[in-house]
């Protein structure tokens, strides 16, 4: 049974994966700490792809005194060789005794395999020590592997009564700079913003990363009609040929008539039953192009329809103390008739931003 000490080691490896936040995918965030004698004598964590893996880098750290140690890592060591060798191997041949971790990998190209070769090497292999806080630090990563699909976040930026604009669509600003760095930090995180034609025709946004250090993500424009003015940010601002625009054939066909400008990225998204944009056709067609994860940033309508069609996996509500009153509700109708229908979340928690309190839940499926 883990006690305290092992908390403690365990934490400080979460506290080392964090460090690769916004720099792994499409590997996960891990950190890694090997302990000989009640000490630490080796750390190390995962900076971004094609780098030593965080178990590789603790011990090499720790050198000899790695023998007879234990290794403390937030999830399963990998037993493949990818664009490293299997971590498994460099833990066997240092003479680790106990291998401490958080989680099993549900990458199929781990998923057990990690643990049962630990084991069958004689070392001791002990999981689920500091599981939700793991969880919670690698949600798109693990989201996308079970799934089977990209992980979705629903960001939000509201006041008091709901509104995410006034009357007039003025929304800048609703949210405090230290909750538009937080928005930033997100975009940073994920591999591609989504947005719909009407977000592009009242804000003009260029969705990159500019307030905190981070790659831009992936800028997708979601929209059946494609109303949007030709000289949009998003279009002309294109340099880096990650503008993406999604949707329907017809759409598709006359853009590339006209020559459109920045020469985004054309995907043709088929219609639903309703005459709308399938939503899981597009969640689809991200995966099939590399995303593993997605961030929707507005408006309320596309917004709407994500929580209707069941693909917000986590819901980002960044809230501000002020009242608007008459506005731009920041969600449509859902349908729900009983409050037994409502979303409801497996867990959330909030924090302080500034004057705001941002709301972070992980979306209930049963």
């Amino acid at each position: 049974m883990a006690g305290r000490r092992d908390s403690n080691f365990m934490r400080y490896a979460l506290d080392l994966a964090e460090k690769g936040r916004g720099r792994t995918s499409p590997n996960p965030m891990v950190g890694a700490v090997v302990v000989c004698g009640g000490r630490i004598v080796g750390e190390g964590y995962h900076r971004a792809p094609g780098k030593e893996h965080a178990e590789i880098a603790a011990i090499r750290m720790a050198g000899d005194h790695a023998r007879g140690g234990t290794l403390y890592v937030n999830l399963e060591p990998c037993s493949h060789t990818g664009r490293t060798g299997p971590c498994t191997e460099t833990i066997i041949d240092a003479g680790i005794k106990r291998v401490v971790l958080s989680l099993k990998d549900p990458n199929p190209l781990v998923n057990g395999r990690g643990i049962r070769r630990l084991r069958k090497y004689g070392i001791t292999v002990e999981s689920g020590l500091l599981r939700e806080e793991a969880r919670r630090l690698n949600d798109i990563y693990l989201g996308y592997h079970v799934n089977k699909r990209p992980y979705v976040i629903l960001k939000l930026a509201q006041s008091l009564d709901g509104r995410i604009a006034t009357t007039t669509g003025a929304s800048k600003w609703i949210s405090s700079v230290p909750s538009r760095r937080f928005a930033h930090k997100l975009r940073a995180e994920v591999d591609a913003v989504v947005v719909g034609a009407g977000t592009v025709r009242r804000d003009n946004p260029t969705l990159t990363v500019r307030h905190v250090r981070g790659r831009d993500p992936y800028r997708i424009i979601l929209s059946g009609s494609l109303d949007i003015p030709a000289g949009s940010r998003l279009l002309v601002n294109n340099d880096d040929l990650k503008t993406v625009v999604a949707t329907t054939g017809i759409s598709v066909n006359r853009l590339r008539g006209k020559g459109l400008k920045g020469s985004p990225i054309l995907w043709t998204v088929k219609n639903s039953a309703r005459g709308r944009l399938d939503l899981h056709d597009f969640v689809s067609k991200a995966g099939s192009f590399g995303l593993q994860s997605l961030l929707v940033e507005g408006g309320a309508s596309l917004a709407t329809s994500f929580l209707r069609a069941g693909l917000v996996d986590k819901l980002v509500a960044i809230t501000a103390p002020l009242v608007i009153g008459a506005g731009i509700n920041g969600l449509g109708d859902l349908g729900i008739n009983e409050i037994s229908e409502a979303v409801r979340f497996d867990s959330a928690y909030t924090v302080r931003s500034g004057p705001d309190t941002i709301f972070t839940g992980y979306v209930s499926k049963g």
